[in-house]
C-alpha cells in the first residue's frame, strides 16, 4: 500500500489527487489527512481514505500528533509512506518518535514556508525544531523530494540528511479542459492568486493597484480565500479593507483552469515558492507574468518567454513594468511556452518520475 500524507485535504486535493488518477492503474493510494472541505472529492479520488483528526490551525495539535502516531504504527515494512509538505513531515517525525521505522518514508518538499520565513517566531521554531529534525531524518527519512535547487541546499544544511535526494519540478499541471487566452482585455486586467497571506505578496499587490489607480489602462483584482490556520494570514482588518477598496475588485477563490484567461496579466511578489503552480498555470494559459525574482518563480519565467522577473521585490519595478506591458505584448506567444510545460511540467510527466521512485522501493 502507498500512503499519501498531509495536514490539510486541500493539499492531497490540489494536483495530488490528479497523480492519485494517474497512478492508479499501478498502485493503490490511500489518502490520511484531516477531512474538512474536501472530504467528498478525495473518498472519490484515492483508493482509501482515513481521516487523521489533526487541527491544523493550531501551531502544534498535540493530540493530532497522537493520532498520527497510532496510525504510524499500522504500517507494514512492504509500504510506502509518502508525506507532503513541511509541516507535515515534521509532524510525522515527532509524531514516529522513539517507534519502530516501518515502510519506506519519502518526502516531497514542496516549499519551506512558514519555517524559513523572516520573523522572530520563525526563528524560534527553527532552533527549537532543528534537534528534532537533526535526530529524527535520517533514522526516519528514505527519500526527500525537492522542487527547486534553493530549497534543497537550505534544507539539507539545516537538517544533515544524507539520504536519497531527488528533484522533481512541480507537483503536475493537468492540461485537460484548460480555457487558454485568445485576446487581450482594454483596459488590461491585472490580477494576483494565492491564499491571502502577506509572505505571498499581498502587501506589495496591494500597494502597485494603490499606486496605479487613477491609471486608467489597467483593473486590480485578487483571486483567493484566507487561510486562518497559516501564521502569515492576513488579518481581519487587512481583509475589510481590501473588500471595501474602491480600486481593488475582490473575487473569492475561483476556478484557475476555467477562469484565468479571462484576465491577462498575474501579478506575483511571493516572499518565498517551493515551484509556483500559479505562474505555470498561466504561463499555459497565456498570462503575462510579472513575479518576484526568487527560486520557485525564475525556473519557469527563465525556461520560456511567459514575462519578467522583479529583483527584490521592488514595487516601483513592478509598476514600471506594468506601463510596458502592452508593449511586450505585441511579441508574446504562448505556443512554445505550451509546449514545454506539457513535456517538462505535465501531470503525465511529474508523474512518470514519481513512479520512478515508488518502483525502486516496491
Amino acid at each position: 500500500m502507498i500512503y499519501y500524507i498531509a495536514h490539510w485535504d486541500w493539499i492531497l486535493k490540489n494536483s495530488r489527487s490528479d497523480i492519485v488518477k494517474e497512478l492508479k492503474n499501478d498502485f493503490d493510494i490511500t489518502g490520511i489527512t484531516p477531512l474538512e472541505n474536501h472530504e467528498s472529492e478525495i473518498k472519490n479520488d484515492y483508493f482509501q481514505t482515513i481521516n487523521w483528526n489533526y487541527k491544523r490551525k493550531k501551531l502544534l495539535d498535540i493530540k493530532g500528533i497522537f493520532n498520527l502516531r497510532k496510525l504510524i504504527k499500522t504500517f507494514n515494512n512492504e509500504d510506502i509512506i509518502h508525506i507532503f509538505t513541511l509541516k507535515s513531515l515534521i509532524i510525522f517525525l515527532i509524531g514516529s518518535l522513539f517507534t519502530e521505522k516501518k515502510g519506506t518514508v519519502i518526502a516531497s518538499i514542496t516549499g519551506l514556508g512558514y519555517l524559513f520565513a523572516k520573523s522572530k517566531l520563525a526563528n524560534i521554531l527553527k532552533l527549537l525544531l532543528k534537534p528534532l529534525i537533526i535526530f529524527q531524518i535520517n533514522r526516519k527519512v528514505d527519500v526527500v523530494i525537492f522542487q527547486n535547487s534553493d530549497n534543497r541546499r537550505l534544507f539539507l544544511k539545516f537538517s544533515n540528511f544524507k539520504n536519497r535526494v531527488s528533484m522533481i519540478p512541480g507537483s503536475g499541471l493537468n492540461l485537460n479542459n484548460i480555457s487558454v487566452k485568445e485576446s487581450f482585455n482594454d483596459p488590461l486586467k491585472v490580477i494576483f492568486v494565492s491564499r491571502l497571506l502577506n509572505e505571498k505578496g499581498f502587501v506589495e499587490y496591494c500597494e502597485i493597484a494603490n499606486l496605479l489607480k487613477e491609471d486608467s489602462s489597467f483593473k486590480f483584482y485578487i483571486a483567493g480565500d484566507r487561510d486562518r490556520g497559516n501564521k502569515s494570514s492576513i488579518s481581519d482588518d487587512q481583509f475589510k479593507n481590501m473588500k471595501q477598496s474602491d480600486h481593488l475588485n475582490y473575487l473569492g477563490e475561483i476556478d484557475v483552469l476555467s477562469e484565468l484567461h479571462n484576465y491577462d496579466v498575474l501579478i506575483s511578489p511571493t516572499h518565498h515558492e517551493g515551484f509556483s503552480r500559479i505562474i505555470l498555470e498561466s504561463a499555459y494559459i497565456g498570462l503575462f507574468i510579472i513575479a518576484n525574482n526568487i527560486a520557485g518563480t525564475r525556473e519557469v519565467l527563465l525556461s520560456m518567454n511567459s514575462g519578467k522577473l522583479i529583483n527584490d521585490n521592488n514595487v516601483k519595478d513592478y509598476i514600471n513594468h506594468l506601463k510596458n506591458v502592452k508593449f511586450e505584448l505585441k511579441e508574446f506567444d504562448t505556443k512554445k511556452n505550451r509546449e514545454l510545460i506539457k513535456i517538462n511540467y505535465s501531470i503525465e510527466s511529474i508523474s512518470g518520475k514519481i513512479k520512478e521512485i515508488y518502483d525502486d522501493y516496491i
